[in-house]
């Protein structure tokens, strides 16, 4: 059996080679119980951005199951030491008023001699607490409070550490993703000239196919065909060339139901037969400020990704309408002010998603398909042409039963439409489980 003294010196050795907390701090706990003889205790980490005291490792029968159970860190024995900065030395854990008061009555801990000591280095702030009861009453020592505070000491420089590097890590992470970026759009930029040198030699010769035939000839429509799709493509290279910062394009008064009409086509051969697209278009819809080829690629990204999230078939629904927003909903979207917005929602019938999922939806790169089936972009993309368009995006959705997504656009009248349907859309008796989530 090691002394006191070799086993410190073995934890002060052997700490810093743990990468993970959790071994670290199980570590600190055994050595703990074994220098001073003690049979139960727990060590808690603080948390700052919840304010709590965290159990990260817990040993005893009467603390089994705590680990990650959160406590107030300003309540309570545990909670006292921690802002105090002190030892304490609790002669009988039941009859402490602040153990009736708090928490600390999970731990099950009752009449016994016990220690608790900040994890702190000197003066610093402490980072948690280490929390150890005797085996009795009345056998707590100057060396057991020593051999404690040492080693706690020690645990508290080891966890800084293990801190510093994940934050290290993190910034890291954060570099590299900024760098990823930085070369998709320098390569975007190329495939984007690229093609639209393609594009330009596609359309001459298109126009020379065009001068060589008789003016009724049957042809004439493919070739007007192949005109349409070249310029689609430009408007593409426009708006990847905007989207990376390297070109401004203006956005103009659009009409939604004119823009999904003329993509009718194109929508149901994208989702595929098995599918059914449905369209309930507001006819006296008012005009939204936009940009068209921003607006067509949004409604194209919401139609794949229902698609995706219907592999055995199902219907996809889009809807116009006019709504008018009071100032109730700004607490569930606080970039819109109220008044009148154009409504555009696409809903489909098919996996869903949980609120997981939903939380980190826009964020570029995150993905629920399958390595090889999504880029994470999609959505992402979706989020920040609404948001350049001053408008909101919202999802609604629930595992097995579908999904919603819809998009708010500020009208370009000042006031309400005349003459337009007016169906005013309120956050007044909406249930919680049906309030949109946020685009963060």
């Amino acid at each position: 059996m090691p002394s006191p003294l070799e086993s410190i010196r073995h934890l002060s050795e052997t700490l810093y080679q743990y990468s993970n907390v959790d071994d670290m701090v199980s570590h600190v706990l055994r050595t703990a119980l074994e220098v001073i003889g003690a049979d139960a205790g727990s060590i808690l980490l603080a948390d700052e951005h919840t304010k709590q005291l965290v159990f990260r490792c817990a040993v005893g029968t009467s603390v089994d199951g705590l680990h990650r159970v959160s406590i107030p860190w300003d309540s309570g024995i545990v909670g006292g030491v921690f802002h105090s900065g002190r030892t304490e030395i609790i002669p009988a854990v039941q009859p402490d008023a602040r153990h009736e008061s708090s928490t600390d009555r999970m731990t099950g801990y009752q009449s016994r001699d016990m220690i608790v000591v900040p994890l702190k280095r000197q003066a610093e702030t402490p980072v948690g607490v280490i929390e150890v009861l005797n085996r009795g009453t009345g056998q707590i020592t100057r060396d057991d409070l020593d051999a404690l505070t040492i080693i706690a000491s020690i645990a508290a420089s080891a966890i800084e550490r293990t801190n510093s590097a994940e934050a290290l890590r993190q910034k890291d992470l954060q570099l590299q993703e900024s760098q990823k970026m930085e070369i998709i759009g320098r390569s975007a930029e190329y495939i984007a000239h690229d093609f639209n040198n393609l594009l330009a030699g596609i359309k001459g010769f298109t126009q020379l196919i065009a001068k060589t035939q008789a003016p009724d000839a049957a042809s004439g429509q493919y070739v007007d065909q192949v005109m349409k799709v070249v310029k689609q493509g430009r408007g593409l290279t426009k708006q990847l060339l905007a989207y990376i910062g390297n070109q401004v394009l203006e956005p103009q008064s659009v009409n939604l139901n004119d823009l999904v009409s003329s993509m009718e086509k194109i929508l149901r051969l994208f989702i595929g037969k098995g599918n059914a697209l449905f369209m309930n278009l507001d006819p006296r819809l008012c005009q939204v400020k936009a940009i068209p080829v921003h607006i067509e690629q949004v409604l194209m990204n919401l139609c794949v990704n229902a698609r995706d999230a219907m592999p055995k078939g199902g219907s996809l629904t889009i809807e116009t309408a006019m709504v008018e927003l009071d100032a109730s909903y700004s607490r569930h979207a606080p970039d819109l002010c109220p008044g009148w917005y154009v409504r555009l929602s696409v809903t489909d019938t098919g996996s869903g998603m949980d609120q997981a999922a939903k939380e980190k939806l826009f964020k570029r790169f995150f993905t629920t398909k399958a390595p090889g089936k999504g880029t994470g972009l999609g959505l992402s993309i979706v989020h920040g042409i609404v948001k350049q368009s001053h408008g909101y995006v919202a999802v609604a959705s629930t595992v097995g039963h579908g999904t919603t997504f819809t998009i708010y656009l500020p009208q370009v009248e000042a006031s309400g439409p005349d003459g337009c349907a007016n169906d005013r859309a309120t956050a007044v008796g909406m249930k919680d489980e049906q309030r949109p989530v946020q685009a963060q």
